[in-house]
């Protein structure tokens, strides 16, 4: 008797579940696209597109020195667009840190997203993220890990053997603000 294999599903369309589900934050606004209006918003670093919400520096206050896992979301700000979680990372992989600084390097240059961040931006799309701590590293990779061996995360690589660009441009032009 064979074993059924063990599907993944798209996270852009599934709900964690379970302990996957508990203990994130709120969803925070980080990025947004070209020329929105805001008081809030200052540029990216060289060469990136749209702004970040000045407000992302300071999110997330007791959770920010911790190791932990984060989710990106990309938030369609047209009628027709969907919004899609699409990508899950761990800190503490490399060197210990802070999410907050993980979270304000995708902000800044897009660390190793900036193509699809750029794209999504351009696209019309708002970036929002949220962070859940663990315990040390080991169980932040951990975390990521059992995730991606459940979900299937349109840019995570890892697991999936190949990035799924799925973000369609809107058709409706909207002026949009950073709150």
């Amino acid at each position: 008797m064979s074993q059924m294999a063990n599907v993944r599903r798209d996270r852009e369309i599934s709900r964690l579940q379970g302990s996957q589900a508990q203990n994130w934050t709120n969803w925070v606004k980080a990025m947004v696209p070209p020329n929105t209006k805001g008081n809030n918003l200052e540029a990216r670093g060289q060469g990136q597109v749209g702004s970040i919400c000045t407000n992302i520096r300071s999110a997330f206050p007791d959770k920010a020195r911790n190791c932990g896992i984060y989710e990106w979301r990309a938030k369609g700000t047209l009628d027709d667009q969907p919004n899609y979680i699409v990508y899950v990372g761990s800190t503490c992989r490399d060197k210990p840190g802070a999410l907050r600084r993980r979270i304000n390097e995708y902000c800044t240059g897009g660390s190793h997203k900036a193509k699809l961040m750029n794209d999504a931006l351009t696209k019309g799309y708002e970036l929002w993220v949220r962070v859940k701590t663990s315990e040390g590293r080991n169980n932040a990779e951990d975390m990521e890990n059992k995730l991606l061996e459940k979900y299937d995360y349109a840019w995570n690589f890892r697991e999936n053997e190949e990035i799924r660009h799925i973000l369609p441009r809107g058709k409706k032009s909207r002026v949009m603000r950073c709150l």
